[in-house]
């Protein structure tokens, strides 16, 4: 004899509808019947059932027709409509229950505007300071999960919290996934090539290409990572101020061409800067820039630079003086 978890999903329906109709559904049955009435094919099978039972009643009202029957009849009339208002109640109550798993997972967003930057808590206590025109994604079901995953676009620095259960923590940006050991680095992936600076703890860097091994980074390393080609360059002994100066306020273009440097403006601003001078495009910095406003940060490099910068709304023009 075939058990209910046997029957179709439709008959499975009807049978724990016919028990539900005589309160004689066990707990185990009670749940399975609060995550059938989530479906389409349940609700318009429920549909049907309280029709028959609609049709019923209304045949029980002629055939009981006379006063000594009236009792019977109000007592059908009130099974009926116990019935149906009583599945009301459950069928919102599945509603409201599958409202609250929804919400309870997916990712929630954080972003920052051209030239913002925010510190941010994230409900494990892991602390993110998140760069301007950066957006990062949170696993809101971490828990349930037992790992802590995060998405991110554009740059960020991270200070994980270590948590009783070794519950891992790994940050996806483009080609690249890291996995955190108790650390604080950083990440910046808005260039061609996603660039990864620890500063404490271990970072266990994963390709997408399962042919090339983990890269294990202790603190001082900086991982540069091409995602289209999969190579990968590695420098030991770097340091913060170089690596991921903007987290204490100052934009460190250390042996970069001013071509670079506009580059990280672009991200960090939103400008889109044109210059027609190519020898002026390959002229070397070795200047630390305050990171604040762009009008700030326009001040300091036209005095270091002996440049002008002309704005039209976004669009800069460059021009030596």
């Amino acid at each position: 004899m075939l058990s209910i978890k046997d029957l179709p999903v439709k008959n499975k329906f009807e049978e724990l509808f016919k028990k539900y109709v005589d309160g004689s559904l066990s707990r185990e049955e009670y749940e399975k019947f609060l995550g059938l009435l989530e479906s389409d094919d349940s609700l318009a099978t429920l549909d049907k059932e309280l029709d028959k039972l609609w049709g019923q009643d209304q045949g029980d009202k002629r055939k009981n027709a006379l006063p000594a029957s009236a009792a019977k009849q109000s007592s059908r009339q009130l099974t009926f409509w116990g019935i149906a208002a009583s599945l009301l109640l459950v069928v919102g109550f599945a509603s409201w229950f599958v409202f609250l798993q929804n919400s309870a997972t997916g990712f929630e967003e954080y972003h920052t505007d051209f030239g913002e930057v925010k510190e941010l808590m994230l409900p494990d206590g892991s602390k993110v300071k998140l760069n301007a025109n950066s957006t990062i994604s949170w696993d809101k079901a971490w828990e349930a999960k037992g790992k802590r995953q995060i998405v991110l676009t554009g740059e960020a620095f991270f200070d994980i919290q270590s948590l009783p259960g070794k519950i891992p923590f790994v940050v996806e940006t483009g080609e690249v996934s890291l996995e955190v050991i108790g650390t604080s680095f950083n990440v910046d992936n808005r260039s061609e090539k996603v660039e990864i600076y620890l500063d404490e703890g271990r970072l266990d860097v994963h390709l997408k290409d399962p042919e090339i091994e983990v890269i294990k980074m202790v603190p001082g390393d900086k991982v540069k990572v091409d995602p289209e080609t999969n190579k990968v360059a590695k420098e030991t002994n770097t340091s913060l101020i170089n690596s991921a100066s903007w987290k204490n306020g100052i934009l460190n273009f250390k042996d970069m061409k001013l071509a670079e440097v506009l580059v990280k403006l672009t991200n960090i601003y939103g400008k889109t800067f044109v210059c027609e001078n190519e020898a002026l495009l390959d002229i070397d910095l070795y200047l630390g820039v305050p990171f604040a406003d762009w009008d700030t940060v326009k001040q300091v490099l036209s005095l270091s630079l002996d440049i002008e910068f002309i704005e039209n709304e976004d669009v800069v023009e460059i021009k030596h003086l």
